[in-house]
């Protein structure tokens, strides 16, 4: 007897509207044939949310540039698919837990994710899985028995050949993000498989170029 299996598409931080001016083409292609899109924040323009729903349907969470972009979404949310509570949250925090996380980034060389997984898991509650973005990097813990995920960005620094960061922040985003891992520096998104209560994660990486000749749907 064959078991339902369900494909959960995780994406974060496309920055479409403040810092791509159109989505991804390879974004497209990396969501197709999933049962269900969740967006973990920084969406930062409605399109993004409108092409996405083209391959399936979505729910997004706040992220930190939404509102400066006239984005008003919930700030977490909890869905169940495939009998699997998954929590939602962009993973951003107190300001001044973030700039202590900054610091602590350049002082190490690499995104500070200290203390993320036991906060969400406060945050969100009793629910299996944690889903998140913010760091532009992918992560995997467990906390108790709760699984914490983030699948990177689709916007990355590295991958974008446009980024004009002089002087002394140049060299401030290079400290802080020169202990990413490889596979942190390639625009991406995650699936969750869903068998039998059972939940696999996967990075997967977007391919093609980061900013596409193509633009959003309705947009000249």
């Amino acid at each position: 007897m064959s078991s339902d299996v369900y494909r959960v598409a995780v994406v974060c931080d496309t920055h479409v509207g403040d810092t791509l001016a159109a989505i991804p083409e390879g974004l497209i292609a990396a969501v197709r044939g999933v049962d269900l899109i969740l967006h973990a924040g920084d969406v930062t323009d409605a399109l993004v949310l409108d092409a996405l729903a083209v391959c399936a349907p979505v729910i997004a969470v706040q992220g930190n540039h939404d509102r400066d972009a006239g984005l008003v979404l919930p700030a977490q949310h909890v869905v169940t698919i495939g009998g699997i509570r998954i929590g939602m949250a962009h993973g951003d925090r107190h300001w001044i837990t973030e700039y202590a996380s900054i610091l602590r980034g350049l002082l190490r060389g690499r995104p500070s994710m200290h203390g993320a997984a036991r906060a969400l898991v406060r945050r969100l509650g009793n629910v299996d899985v944690i889903v998140f973005g913010h760091f532009h990097c992918p992560y995997l813990a467990w906390w108790g028995q709760t699984l914490v995920f983030s699948p990177g960005a689709v916007y990355v620094v590295e991958a974008d050949p446009e980024i004009e960061v002089r002087g002394i922040r140049r060299r401030l985003v290079r400290r802080f993000r020169r202990g990413v891992p490889v596979g942190g520096r390639t625009p991406s998104i995650g699936i969750l498989e869903i068998r039998d209560g059972v939940v696999t994660p996967t990075v997967v990486p977007i391919l093609g170029a980061l900013r596409s000749v193509s633009v959003p749907n309705g947009r000249d």
